[in-house]
């Protein structure tokens, strides 16, 4: 029988949550898939201002691991991208953490993410910035995925990689054909980077160690991984930079299984289909119910952590050099495609059926809900809310709220 991911966990994630030692993360994205447009997180009801028709409306988690709320966020993020985009050709680009250091990333997610995107960018430009290749400093999109085809555990980076950079005399330098910098170097100059910056986190007792496992152990694996050879994949350039923009954002919101994938479930185990890389052959596998919330919990992303990164001239500090690129390859200015401008625009309100006038909010439901990704008392909560780089994110706080109301309690700006 097919099934939703979303029915899958509410029939068998109360059993799997009494049987596993659960994260905070796993919890909140397993309530999210469960609760997504439920009575659980509220709603509010939309009626014709003539009294014609009147619906219940729910309310999405909004959650980066439900499939079910990635549609429109997914279209956004595709539209954004393609109007950030250089026009020229790109090559793609992938970074992948070697498996013997998944127990570690499982203890230091975030650290990790952010080891591997550092090393992944520090290696393309410089390679990028020699003379003997490209000489010029390119484009970058990153975006983080943790799982492969069959869920499995498999961090690993993928980077949008422009055709071409900007050179230290302010003008546009193509790549050679079909040549961004040699494989083996930039393969070379990854692991050395990625291994003595974990090496450097171990000595300064920054990483979480697993159980029996101890500083001995990840140094010997650590010294193991130099004489193994690291394969970064990099492939042919594409014409434009689309068609691995789109491949991205598959995997960049809604988490590892789409809504479109078909799920098939008879209460015991759970089978979906998957084209093995390997061969290009199209693959079924079945899984356990607990093992397949185990995988699909195992990518759940900690909260606040960025799955996507722009750096060279993608980056927002490079603003003055993208806009000179821009200038250098197309001098006419490039029109907003249609699509990109209804995706930003407003959404279509829902009509009356028999009038055809907007249906407005005529009633709110309140949630009732602990663990959603956007939570009220999650928010009054704390005092101080920053954001991953450490700065507010600009929602009130419960003490910035009582400073406005007695001025003597204002906290005063840092002076810079």
């Amino acid at each position: 029988m097919i099934r939703s991911l979303q029915e899958i966990f509410r029939e068998h994630f109360p059993q799997y949550a009494q049987s596993h030692r659960l994260h905070l993360r796993e919890l909140r994205a397993a309530h999210a898939i469960m609760d997504c447009r439920t009575r659980a997180l509220g709603g509010h009801v939309l009626s014709c201002p003539d009294g014609h028709y009147s619906r219940t409306q729910y309310h999405s988690c909004r959650h980066r691991s439900c499939p079910r709320c990635a549609d429109r966020p997914r279209q956004q993020w595709i539209e954004a991208q393609l109007q950030r985009l250089l026009p020229c050709a790109h090559f793609h680009v992938v970074f992948t953490l070697p498996h013997d250091f998944v127990p570690l990333w499982a203890f230091n997610r975030v650290r990790l993410s952010a080891l591997l995107f550092d090393c992944a960018r520090e290696s393309l430009l410089d390679l990028c910035k020699d003379a003997r290749h490209l000489g010029a400093r390119p484009g970058i999109l990153m975006a983080l995925h943790t799982w492969g085809r069959t869920l499995s555990q498999h961090p690993h980076v993928h980077c949008l990689v422009s055709a071409g950079g900007l050179d230290a005399q302010g003008q546009w330098r193509h790549s050679r054909q079909g040549y961004l910098v040699p494989a083996k170097a930039l393969a070379a100059l990854f692991r050395g980077k990625l291994l003595g910056r974990i090496g450097e986190a171990l000595k300064a007792h920054r990483l979480q160690l697993p159980a029996q496992q101890d500083q001995t152990h990840w140094r010997a694996c650590i010294k193991a991984q130099y004489r193994k050879h690291w394969n970064v994949e990099l492939a042919k350039p594409y014409a434009h930079g689309r068609g691995v923009a789109l491949y991205l954002a598959r995997y960049v919101k809604g988490g590892p299984l789409p809504s479109t994938r078909a799920l098939e479930h008879d209460g015991q185990r759970v089978r979906f289909d998957y084209t093995d890389h390997r061969d290009g052959a199209r693959k079924t596998l079945s899984l356990d119910a607990q093992a397949f919330l185990a995988r699909v919990l195992w990518h759940a992303p900690p909260s606040h952590q960025h799955l996507v990164r722009h750096c060279g001239l993608y980056a927002s500090a490079a603003r003055v050099q993208y806009r000179q690129c821009m200038k250098l390859l197309s001098p006419d200015p490039m029109p907003t495609p249609p699509a990109a401008r209804a995706c930003h625009g407003a959404p279509t309100p829902p009509a009356c059926p028999q009038c055809h006038q907007p249906l407005r909010p005529s009633l709110s439901l309140l949630p009732a809900h602990r663990f959603g990704e956007f939570s009220i008392n999650a928010i009054v909560a704390t005092e101080t809310r920053l954001g991953p780089t450490g700065r507010s994110t600009g929602q009130p706080t419960v003490f910035e709220s009582r400073a406005r109301k007695r001025p003597s309690l204002r906290r005063r700006s840092p002076v810079n």
